[in-house]
């Protein structure tokens, strides 16, 4: 079988054998590493040490709700955490940024939630350690204000 061969006007438009692979390589390698951060500083801004899950939660009247959460983090280290309680209609109705002192590295609390109205729900919104978790801010109703709260909790 004969060899083929292109016209000197193919050879120009479509260009004659095969392509270096190193750009596509070093291409390859450049996404990889990027992506490689990416994920590193992704992961390491959402998780900053402390996690907290809400135990229970108890509604004792239609100005409060004692909410019972527990708090994993490094030991003799203080910690801001976001409280917030909502009535039936997903309407914010209590709201709290509180400091558990430094002390053990977990931590059982109970808070007593200051309520404008009867709460349906409580939750942590956040907690961290160094200064305020980035959370929701509060979405109370229109001529509505939060209650006083508790500013601190014992961490020992």
């Amino acid at each position: 079988m004969p060899a083929r061969t292109l016209s000197p006007a193919m050879a120009a438009r479509y260009g004659v054998g095969r392509r270096s692979p190193g750009l596509a390589v070093g291409i390859g390698v450049l996404v990889v590493v990027f992506l490689g951060i990416l994920a590193f500083v992704t992961y390491h801004l959402a998780t900053n040490g402390v996690q907290a899950s809400v135990v229970r939660f108890v509604v004792v009247d239609d100005h409060r709700v004692d909410v019972t959460f527990d708090v994993h983090r490094t030991q003799g280290q203080a910690t801001t955490c976001v409280l917030r309680a909502q009535d039936e209609h997903h309407a914010d109705v209590g709201y709290a940024t509180v400091t558990i002192t430094a002390g053990s590295g977990s931590v059982r609390a109970v808070y007593p939630l200051a309520t404008y109205a009867r709460a349906t729900t409580a939750e942590v919104l956040g907690c961290a350690a160094d200064g305020p978790p980035r959370v929701d801010a509060p979405a109370f109703l229109p001529g509505t204000t939060n209650p006083a709260q508790q500013p601190t909790i014992d961490g020992s």
